[in-house]
């Protein structure tokens, strides 16, 4: 036989009305009383009926996932991980995931909008900002909740948003090597545009002048080269590994010749020597920051919408070193 609430309230020691609020994560109920009744719905095997559950709310328990238009494989890394932890968070919650992609902007538009408009999700985590973009239009236009990963350019004050301080981490991937006695030290990127290499890059440039040392854009392609740099910022870590391949073509040694310092953390960071030192951006956190966000606003009509800053930390390892 199917296990019901009523079973569910039995082996947790709370009524089946506890169990209800506890399901729809009811800010009536405290945290530890939630985690009793997860762990009684574990070890009993309890399902929710979905059918008879959207019925009564009008919720479908279900998050959209959106990720960017593009068939960027090296991107991957971040947006595996990130996928993981929004999926880990919303089993916690009782939620589903469902996963919205296309090759183009006009594809994935048609599949957000097919999701909602068949009642299949609640609304969307969407993996991407940047400048304009239809998706997000439509979905402030039809009043739909959703969080952004990501800083926006534009509708700032409408859009909920979960992001690092990327200007900060320019400024601090230059102050890591200015301690490290570096004064000529350029941002390598393999894109111009987005919010992402807009604002790392607005903070290393503000950090460099401010102390007065020599920097330059670099951007990487097959003429990539280096002249008098005795330290490189790299936007991403799945870049910097291929910097380090192109500069060790070019006789270079990374730490001794030339310092590297990157962001994300990924996996990639400590396949081959030398191991990349990176900024930790906390991936998991702004993955399970965002699902929470999106059931208060989901949850509460009347939520304001605001910006969620996740702290993120310097991991040392091997391709910076200090000048002698």
């Amino acid at each position: 036989m199917a296990v019901t609430i009523k079973d569910v309230a039995k082996k947790a020691g709370v009524n089946a009305s506890t169990v209800s609020r506890a399901i729809k994560d009811s800010s009536e109920i405290s945290d530890k009383t939630k985690a009793k009744v997860r762990k009684a719905m574990h070890e009993l095997g309890y399902r929710r009926n979905a059918a008879a559950q959207v019925l009564a709310s009008g919720k479908t328990n279900t998050i959209g996932v959106v990720f960017p238009a593009v068939n960027d494989k090296e991107s991957q890394p971040f947006y595996m991980k990130i996928l993981s932890s929004i999926n880990e968070t919303a089993r916690d919650y009782d939620i589903s995931v469902a996963i919205a992609t296309g090759h183009t902007v006009a594809q994935l538009k048609k599949q957000v909008e097919l999701q909602y408009s068949e009642k299949r999700v609640d609304g969307f985590i969407v993996l991407y900002a940047g400048k304009s973009d239809p998706i997000r239009e439509y979905l402030l236009n039809n009043k739909i909740p959703f969080v952004l990963v990501g800083t926006p350019s534009d509708h700032k004050n409408e859009i909920t948003h979960v992001d690092n301080d990327n200007m900060l981490l320019g400024r601090e991937a230059v102050h890591h090597l200015v301690d490290l006695h570096h004064e000529n030290i350029s941002f390598v990127t393999d894109t111009t545009q987005g919010e992402v290499f807009e604002e790392r890059y607005h903070g290393f440039k503000d950090e460099t002048q401010r102390y007065g040392i020599n920097e330059k854009l670099l951007v990487m392609n097959r003429d990539f080269s280096v002249t008098n740099e005795t330290a490189l910022v790299v936007i991403d870590d799945v870049l910097a590994l291929k910097v380090v391949k192109q500069l060790t073509s070019q006789g270079l040694r990374v730490p001794e010749d030339i310092s590297i310092i990157t962001y994300n953390n990924s996996i990639f960071t400590t396949i081959i020597h030398p191991y990349l030192t990176t900024f930790d951006i906390n991936i998991e956190q702004l993955g399970a920051t965002a699902v929470k966000k999106f059931l208060d606003l989901r949850d509460e009509e009347e939520k304001l919408p605001e910006k969620t800053i996740i702290p993120f930390q310097l991991i040392e390892r091997e391709t910076t070193k200090a000048r002698i």
